[in-house]
C-alpha cells in the first residue's frame, strides 16, 4: 500500500499523509496532479487517500474506495439511547464492565455497539486480518465525531489489533474474555448496500472451523457468541444454540461456557 493526498493537495494533507505513513510505516507518494488510477497503475498497490474530513482507501484491484461511516451501527446505537432492546446486547448478555473480543472486526459495527453496552469500565477488542479494513477501522474510531458523545467514546473504547484471529486467540490466555464474538461472512447470499459489497471484496473468508471454536472457548469465560444466516449450518455442526428471530434474515447462536 502507498499513501498519498487528496486532490485539492495543502501543507495540512501532505503533513497528514506523512505522519500516517510513518505511523503504519507505509510508503508516502506526493500527488502531483496524477489520477489515483493512474497512481495504482503505476505502484500496482493498493491506495490510501488523505483527505480533510476523511480517509479513503482505493484497492487495487477495485475501482471502488473504501472509507469508514458506522451508517447502521448509528442507527442502532440511537435506538439504544432511547431504551430499544438490540439483539446483540441481549444474546450476548452484555452488561457494564465486561469483556468483549470482536474476532471478525471488519469495520467495526458489532465493536461499536458492544463498546456502548460494556462503557467505560468495560472492554472490547476488535481483530481485523484484512490490511485495508484494519486501518479503516483503526483511523475511523479513533478519529470520527459524530456529535453524540456516548457513541464517539464507544469507538475510542475499542482496541483495534491486526492479526489473524486463530493466531490472537492461540496466543490469549485462557478465559481473558467474557464474550469471544465471531461475524463471518454469510455462505448465503443477502441483498446488501454496494459498500458491503465492498467490504465484502476485502474480509478474510476463512471459515470458522472447529480449531477455532475450541480456541474461543478455552478464552471466553461465559459465552461464544455466532452471528450468521438463518440457513447456516454453522451453527449445529460448530454445537451453537441458535437462536430464531422470525423478522431477520441471520441470527445469533451461542456456547456457553460451564467450567
Amino acid at each position: 500500500m502507498i499513501i498519498t493526498t487528496a486532490g485539492r493537495v495543502t501543507s495540512q494533507l501532505v503533513a497528514k499523509a506523512k505522519k500516517l505513513s510513518h505511523e503504519y510505516n507505509i510508503p508516502f507518494k506526493e500527488r502531483h496532479g496524477v489520477s489515483i488510477a493512474q497512481l495504482k497503475s503505476l505502484y500496482q498497490d493498493d491506495i490510501m487517500i488523505v483527505g480533510k474530513d476523511r480517509i479513503d482507501i482505493s484497492p487495487y484491484q477495485s475501482d471502488k474506495n473504501l472509507f469508514f461511516h458506522p451508517n447502521l451501527a448509528m442507527i442502532r446505537a440511537k435506538r439504544i439511547l432511547k431504551g430499544e432492546v438490540e439483539p446483540l446486547i441481549t444474546t450476548a448478555k452484555l452488561t457494564s464492565g465486561k469483556s468483549f473480543l470482536d474476532c471478525t472486526l471488519g469495520l467495526a459495527s458489532d465493536s461499536i455497539i458492544a463498546s456502548l453496552a460494556v462503557g467505560p469500565d468495560g472492554r472490547v477488542v476488535g481483530i481485523e486480518g484484512n490490511e485495508i479494513l484494519y486501518l479503516l477501522a483503526k483511523q475511523g474510531l479513533g478519529s470520527l465525531a459524530t456529535g453524540i458523545l456516548e457513541f464517539d467514546q464507544a469507538m475510542r473504547n475499542i482496541e483495534v489489533v491486526h492479526l489473524d484471529h486463530l493466531k490472537f486467540l492461540q496466543r490469549a490466555e485462557s478465559n481473558s474474555f467474557d464474550i469471544v464474538y465471531f461475524d463471518p461472512m454469510f455462505h448465503e447470499g443477502i441483498n446488501e448496500s454496494n459498500g458491503i459489497n465492498i467490504i465484502r471484496e476485502q474480509a478474510i473468508t476463512t471459515d470458522i472451523t472447529t480449531e477455532i471454536v475450541r480456541e474461543a472457548k478455552r478464552v471466553a469465560k461465559e459465552r461464544v457468541v455466532l452471528k450468521d444466516h438463518w440457513k447456516s449450518n454453522r451453527f449445529n455442526e460448530l454445537g451453537f444454540i441458535q437462536f430464531k428471530r422470525k423478522t431477520s434474515l441471520f441470527h445469533y447462536g451461542t456456547i456457553e461456557i460451564q467450567k
